[in-house]
Parts: structure tokens; sequence; C-alpha cells
């Protein structure tokens, strides 16, 4: 990657079209300014014409690069805006988003969907009974090799089955300081969970979550968490893939 590319991808975010970008666009672009850096401490004088031309680069480097970010959030956030208001999907656009690019939008959808259940549910439909589920936001395991979020594996979706692993350590562990078991207060639509999962509750339900979205619910007196050994054979697991 070079200045000329960051630049043709300026030019390219200009306007209010959503255009595809290179998958490891940014990964690439933090390995040019890392050798931009290298570069300008390899020279001894800081006032050479090679010094200043190299930390010019930098700059404009680093501004078009905050520049296209914001650009394609103002782009993404546009669309999940327009989208909340939308009965079915209204743009393809949306595939052309990176993958943290897509979780920002599938937030700030969430998001929007849990403000107006809040602040015009009371108002346009008061005996719907209906609870705000906020989205809950978690840091991504990134793999080192792309620089995106991992894939979750069997492995990493232990916690989300509602099971303890028998004789398994680790699985309890994680259910443990992960996961907690609620039981289910009032019924509640299909929300994300922190663990990325779709999960569809009702009331009296005694189900397993991510710890995030049970203290919030427990928060807000949708659930309220059941101590170890007191669930018994009422657990269930509501997640969908």
């Amino acid at each position: 990657m070079d200045i000329e590319e960051i630049s043709q991808i300026l030019y390219k975010e200009k306007n209010q079209t959503l255009k595809t970008i290179p998958a490891d666009f940014y990964l690439e672009a933090e390995k040019y300014v890392r050798e931009l850096e290298k570069e300008i401490g390899k020279i001894n004088n800081p006032r050479s014409p090679e010094s200043k031309m190299l930390n010019d680069e930098h700059e404009r480097a680093l501004s078009d690069l905050e520049t296209i970010f914001m650009k394609r959030i103002g782009k993404v956030i546009t669309r999940a805006t327009i989208q909340s208001n939308a009965d079915k999907p209204i743009s393809k656009d949306i595939e052309k988003l990176l993958p943290a690019e897509k979780l920002l939008y599938d937030l700030v959808l969430q998001g929007i969907e849990a403000a107006k259940t809040e602040l015009l549910g009371p108002i346009l439909y008061p005996d719907s009974g209906k609870t705000a589920v906020w989205p809950c936001i978690w840091a991504s395991r990134q793999d080192p090799a792309s620089g995106h979020p991992k894939e979750k594996t069997g492995e990493d979706r232990t916690a989300t089955t509602g099971r303890k692993k028998a004789g398994t350590e680790s699985g309890k562990n994680n259910i443990n300081e992960e996961y907690v078991v609620v039981r289910i207060l009032k019924n509640l639509p299909t929300f994300t969970g922190a663990d990325g999962r779709n999960y569809t509750v009702s009331a009296e339900d005694v189900v397993v979550l991510p710890q995030l979205n049970a203290t919030g619910l427990i928060k807000r007196n949708a659930a309220k968490l059941i101590a170890a050994g007191e669930e018994g054979s009422g657990e269930r697991n509501f997640a969908k893939n």
C-alpha cells in the first residue's frame, strides 16, 4: 500500500455511495504507516528534505485514513437509521461493510429499536408491556493474520449451549465467569447477547445468559439471578445460531 492507494479510496468515499474496500485495507494501512515511521526514524537529520517529505506523507496518510473511517461510519449510521423504519432490508450496501462496520450497523439498529421501545413505546403502545433490551458491546477476539474478528469455533460456543460439560473444568469455568443462570420475569423480544447469539426468552424461563446481558435484565427487573444449584432440571437454552 502507498499514499496514492489511500487517496483513491478517499476519493471514492467522498459521495454518499458506500463502496467496497479490500477486506485487509486497514491492516495494510497499518503496515504502511509503521514502515513510514521506521524510515523516518532512520534519518539522522530531522530537518532534511527527505525527513520532511516522509513526515508530510505520514501526516497525510493518517489524516486520509481518519477521513475514510469517519465517512464510512457516517454511511453505516445513516443506513441503520433508515433501515429502522423499514419492514424489510432496503439496501444491498450492507454486503459492502467490513466485519467491524457490520457489527456497528447491527448495534446501531438494535440501539434505535431499544430507544424507540423505551421512549415511544409507553406513548404509542401503553399496554404492550414490551421492555427495551439494549445491545451489549463486547471486545472481539482478533485474528492476528487478518486483523479481523475471529469466527467463533465450537469450543468458543460451549458456554452458550446452556449445558455444562460434565467432567470438563474449563467448561465449568466459562459458565461461572462469563455466563449466569437467571429466571426471566417477563416476556422479552428476541435480543442479541454479548456472545453474538440471538436469545428468545419468555416469563418464567430459566436460562443461561452472558453475564453482561443478565446484569442488564436484572437491573431492569426483567430477570432474577438463580444461585448455583437452584436451577434444577428447568434450565433451558434459548439461543438461536
